[in-house]
């Protein structure tokens, strides 16, 4: 297999991988035109007839196998002496290759890899394929933190390395950066805090347990050892953020405050014009409050420069507060008084004259007696109880008499039997004479 020679009906690009498994390519399907990632089995497998048959098998049931976190299967078969399985080729870094390079993960993140590889194992099993193994050499991860299972259905010989043994020691790669020890001799180095200080105590209980070799003191299942990691792992720190409130908070008072005290200013201000254009008038505005002062009669009077302005030596005084009655409800705008200062004597505006008086209504025109007058400008038509008209108009006709009503019926009288007769008649009861 070289570049740009043919595997069948896919074009290979480049070389993506050698290992003890095979090789890996990046291929092109003439088929489709669809860029796939071909790999091609070892030569000798295809020798092997129980493991061609379970490859078959196994590749049959992973092609059914539809999960996020699972790259599926498109193709697989034999060409020439090789066996393939072709897949989607999907983009990303390899775990293994990854942890060599970075090192360590955080402990959060290591959890979020190990939690999507045990959904996909749990799907895996699901279908029937109980021996799916888990490595680091087959989980691609992308930027964005998306996990992907590479090589489902692809028979082996890592017998160790299925089902939740294997997710276990991918979790302590996560976690260490460096592989989990295959020897049980070093206790010390299977627990992840004691290579990472950054990693909780609790998880060397996980790995303990995924890792144990008797198989009933394992979790039962990988979603199992997914939530045990989870709960191991420390809770994500609170944001900082107290100290941000207390400063909005007191921006907020300090903004009311100021609105507060503009709201006194303009309703002192309105009080104080309100009452010098109304105190000028002839009658007297509708505010009340306490006795004014002199100095608050002289902002009354308005219109005299002598008591109005005040003297060069002199500094103006606060006016008074006054309280303002509005319609609907009363509010009270409570203020302090101010020391006055005395002011010279208001000149008190001339009393206005009195406006006269209209001239009464002439009396009405005497009626006969028990008869109503006329409104003014009405008579009597014909006079002196007729209705009340304008002057000039024709007297009214006086309405046509009722006819009279007709009498009413005789009533019937039946006849009395033989030997009766009405008592007393015409129509009296029919007695016995």
């Amino acid at each position: 297999m070289q570049v740009g020679a043919l595997f069948g009906r896919y074009r290979l690009d480049r070389q993506l991988s050698v290992d003890a498994s095979g090789e890996v390519w990046a291929a092109f399907d003439t088929v489709t035109h669809r860029h796939v990632a071909v790999r091609a089995l070892p030569a000798e497998a295809t020798e092997d007839d129980a493991y061609r048959e379970r490859f078959e098998r196994d590749a049959d049931i992973a092609a059914r196998v539809r999960h996020p976190n699972v790259i599926p299967v498109q193709d697989f078969g034999q060409i020439a002496d090789r066996l393939f399985v072709a897949t989607p080729l999907t983009h990303g870094t390899i775990l293994q290759t990854m942890l060599r390079s970075s090192g360590a993960m955080d402990v959060s993140f290591a959890v979020g890899v190990v939690e999507q590889l045990a959904s996909a194992l749990e799907a895996v099993h699901v279908a029937g394929l109980r021996d799916q193994y888990v490595t680091s050499a087959n989980v691609l991860v992308q930027d964005d933190g998306s996990v992907y299972l590479t090589e489902v259905g692809l028979p082996t010989n890592l017998g160790a390395a299925s089902g939740v043994y294997g997710l276990t020691t991918v979790l302590y790669e996560c976690l260490t950066g460096t592989y989990f020890p295959s020897s049980s001799r070093n206790e010390l180095q299977r627990r992840p805090s004691a290579v990472n200080p950054a990693v909780p105590v609790g998880m060397d209980v996980v790995i303990a347990r995924g890792t144990a070799a008797e198989l009933a003191r394992r979790y039962r299942s990988a979603g199992e050892l997914a939530a045990a990691a989870r709960a191991a792992a420390p809770a994500p720190a609170p944001q900082h953020v107290a100290d941000v409130a207390p400063a909005t908070s007191r921006v907020d008072r300090n903004r009311r405050g100021l609105i507060a005290g503009l709201a006194v200013a303009a309703i002192i201000a309105v009080t104080v014009v309100g009452g010098v254009i109304l105190g000028s008038g002839p009658s007297s505005p509708d505010v009340s409050g306490p006795a004014p002062s002199s100095a608050a009669a002289t902002a009354r009077s308005g219109t005299s420069p002598t008591a109005g302005a005040p003297s060069s030596s002199e500094q103006p005084q606060p006016p008074p507060q006054a309280e303002i009655q509005p319609e609907d409800p009363p509010v009270r705008q409570e203020a302090a008084q101010p020391t006055p200062t005395p002011q010279p004597a208001p000149q008190v505006p001339p009393a206005p004259a009195p406006a006269p008086a209209p001239a009464p209504a002439p009396p009405p025109a005497a009626s006969a007696p028990g008869v109503l007058p006329c409104y003014p400008g009405y008579e009597h038509t014909p006079p002196p109880d007729g209705p009340c008209l304008p002057p000039g108009s024709p007297p009214a006709q006086a309405p046509a008499p009722a006819p009279a009503p007709a009498p009413a019926p005789a009533p019937e009288v039946l006849p009395c039997y033989p030997g009766y007769v009405h008592t007393p008649p015409p129509d009296g009861p029919c007695w016995a004479p």
